[in-house]
């Protein structure tokens, strides 16, 4: 795109950014609000379901999935009286029998789509649900694939805040301080958080972030925006959080924050991803800081039993949230539940189905998801397409609130097939295959069946990466093939700067000097190790 064309679409979302984001700010949901709207949706799931399907797909010919349906013979109707009789998860079960699915490898634009005897290929791009206004371009706390670039949509954001005084609800957290501890731009978590707590009146009061600027290479756009919303939000009347830069190797003061608060408010909750949530604690320990009682909520990583096992050593209490940058969020945890990283799954906004597959380069099946979105307000417009997660998918009641308004579906055991993750920062897997086979024999020797790449947790919960290097390659220098990758992950575009600087600052990657496993694949992520 030309510069001066660059600029005017520039100058068109910030415009557009501005007119939303101050009405945006101006409204202030209640409780009784938040669970009426709910209720709502879940009462008419299926008539939102057929209306996104009509309006989002059969009457928008560039949807990948109405050629998909095109090719499988099923017409709207088909679809309308398949819920009508059997429910959305029948039906949906039923279009996966005929081919509608988009894999995972399909959807990043990976591999070519053979359906009937045609051929289709698909980017990301394609999904994107074509009637929402452009404000902003962010991307997932991490480098998947090229990246995940979503819409930073004040209206998908207005229909997710109703969850969030649930979430306080059930961490007993709502009449707490409440602290972030995620990134600035490129990744849209951060502020994502800050905005959508605003509106429920429950604002964030501190916003730490474990890269700053410089660190995550943000561009001048990235800068802007930032700042743009903060100050703008200032101007309307609404005293957004600021972020402060609080590296990773200095949760001391996230720790002391919460000691402090607890001390002068009761209590506190702070939001946050596990790893980051194992250092705190672990500051807390060494420093003799009393942060017992405190309220914890994580996301961007599995919550693992020895995770959950540090958080809970100072008395703090620990749920997660469940999301992905394609479909939003997925649901939260409560403190009510029987597994380690269990979540009520927000049937309301999304359907899900799993289906049996087989892991790219390993001879390992998992039953991975397969995300179908219901809301106009979603990002992508989603049908039976399948996220790189796989779990535990089952039906039971709980006394919490999410249970009391029909959340009974519960996804546990979270794990992830193809990507990476370390303190809250994800790639995928398939960014490391170069690495290994190309970049690592090149510099250092041997083949490329020598390297392999193994996500790993130690006792004390922390996630690391080992860098298998054979015993066949002679002798390295471990910390400059640490920084090869790093370097080389840098070259991902999009957030593959932030990755390497996060990843670097938390010491995530390390060197064995090993063979390599080989029954396994080039890249195996922390549940395919256990499983391999």
């Amino acid at each position: 795109m030309p510069e001066n064309m660059s600029l005017i679409s520039d100058a068109i979302k910030y415009s557009r950014l501005a007119l939303g984001l101050r009405g945006f700010l101006r409204e202030t949901i209640t409780l009784e609000e938040s669970k009426r709207v709910i209720a709502e949706r879940l009462c008419n799931r299926e008539k939102n379901f057929l209306s996104l399907v009509q309006k989002g797909i059969y009457q928008n010919p560039k949807s990948p999935f109405f050629k998909l349906l095109g090719v499988a013979g099923c017409e709207y109707g088909d679809i309308e009286s398949g819920v009508n009789q059997d429910g959305i998860e029948a039906t949906l079960k039923k279009l996966l029998a005929a081919g509608v699915y988009v894999s995972w490898e399909e959807f990043k634009g990976r591999k070519e789509v053979l359906r009937g005897g045609r051929r289709f290929s698909f980017s990301e791009r394609d999904f994107d649900n074509p009637f929402l206004p452009v404000y902003y371009q962010t991307q997932s706390s991490g480098s998947r694939s090229a990246g995940t670039r979503t819409t930073f949509d004040l209206g998908n954001m207005s229909a997710t805040s109703y969850y969030r005084l649930l979430m306080l609800v059930v961490n007993n957290a709502l009449d707490i301080p409440l602290g972030l501890w995620k990134p600035v731009f490129p990744a849209g978590s951060g502020m994502s958080t800050v905005l959508m707590q605003w509106r429920t009146g429950k604002p964030v009061v501190r916003w730490f972030s474990p890269v700053d600027e410089r660190q995550a290479q943000s561009s001048l756009l990235h800068r802007l925006a930032t700042r743009y919303i903060i100050y703008g939000g200032r101007l309307w009347g609404a005293k957004l959080a600021k972020p402060e830069y609080v590296g990773l190797d200095e949760a001391i003061k996230v720790a002391q924050w919460m000691a402090d608060t607890k001390k002068q408010s009761g209590g506190c909750c702070l939001m946050c991803s596990p790893s980051s949530a194992v250092k705190l604690c672990q500051a807390a320990i060494e420093n003799g800081l009393d942060i017992e009682g405190t309220r914890i909520i994580v996301s961007g990583e599995p919550l693992t039993p020895a995770k959950r096992q540090q958080i809970e050593a100072v008395g703090a209490s620990v749920t997660p949230r469940y999301s992905n940058s394609e479909s939003g969020g997925i649901g939260y945890g409560c403190l009510e539940a029987d597994a380690t990283d269990d979540i009520h799954l927000f049937h309301d906004r999304l359907a899900l189905i799993q289906h049996q597959r087989r892991v790219e380069n390993a001879d390992i099946y998992v039953d991975a998801f397969l995300v179908t979105t219901l809301l106009p307000s979603t990002p992508k417009i989603l049908l039976n397409m399948e996220s790189d997660d796989y779990g535990v998918m089952e039906t039971r009641s709980c006394g919490c609130v999410f249970g009391q308004l029909g959340f009974d579906t519960h996804i546990h055991d979270i794990r992830s097939f193809s990507k990476l993750t370390g303190s809250g920062i994800t790639i995928v897997g398939t960014n490391f295959v170069r690495i290994l086979e190309e970049v690592l024999p090149a510099k250092y020797g041997g083949a490329a069946t020598d390297y392999q790449l193994l996500e790993e947790e130690s006792r004390q919960g922390q996630t690391y990466l080992s860098l298998i290097v054979s015993p066949n390659v002679g002798v390295v220098d471990e910390s400059d093939v640490i920084t090869t990758v790093l370097n080389e992950l840098r070259r991902v575009p999009h957030s593959g700067k932030l990755t390497a600087g996060v990843w670097a600052q938390a010491k995530i990657l390390r060197v064995k000097r090993m063979y390599p496993i080989s029954k396994m694949g080039k890249v195996m992520t922390l549940q395919l190790t256990k499983k391999g």
